[in-house]
């Protein structure tokens, strides 16, 4: 990549800006968190900028690096609330269901997330994005430049193997009760 001035900088920041924004904001629905994010990329972008090696457009390597910033962001925030909600739960302890209950819920739970972080990569992207970020396949396909059948591919291919998952838990959990 050619050597980028402070000028072509602002030049790339000023033409980019808005719409690195919006797909920030299509992942995270807050306008003041995604320009936050998009600022940390153009940071980013500038400390690095003599050691980048761009194969395609910058307008790519900027939206990608916009998206997997703001992914980054999402799945922090999650781990966090996970935490605070653990720690909630453990603390309150207002449960009516037996410890053993409780206990098969849990790894009952466990196992749909492990199942899910078993996924391949770009079928858990898409099965997050659509269920835990509730994006639709359009916002998805627009963010990660897919077609919307790619995505409904990927999707089709995680609900079938959760699906497989949760009726044997729901199979094993029959058999427990009895």
């Amino acid at each position: 990549m050619k050597k980028i001035g402070r000028q072509e900088f602002d030049a790339l920041f000023n033409l980019h800006y808005e719409q690195m924004v919006r797909t920030a904001y299509a992942l995270l629905s807050d306008s003041a968190l995604a320009e936050d994010k998009v600022q940390e990329v153009f940071i980013k972008f500038w400390e690095k900028r003599e050691s980048l090696n761009i194969e395609k457009s910058i307008t790519t390597y900027l939206k990608r690096a916009v998206i997997f910033h703001s992914i980054d962001h999402l799945r922090k925030a999650k781990k966090m609330e996970e935490h605070i909600t653990n720690h909630s739960n453990v603390s309150l302890n207002l449960s009516l269901n037996t410890p053993e209950t409780e206990l098969l819920n849990k790894e009952n739970l466990q196992a749909i997330y492990d199942k899910i972080e078993a996924l391949p990569n770009k079928t858990k992207l898409i099965f997050k994005l659509n269920r835990f970020e509730h994006l639709t396949y359009t916002e998805i396909a627009e963010t990660l430049e897919m077609s919307i059948k790619s995505i409904e591919y990927h999707m089709s291919k995680a609900l079938n193997i959760l699906r497989k998952t949760v009726f044997g838990l729901l199979f094993l959990s029959l058999l427990e009760i009895n």
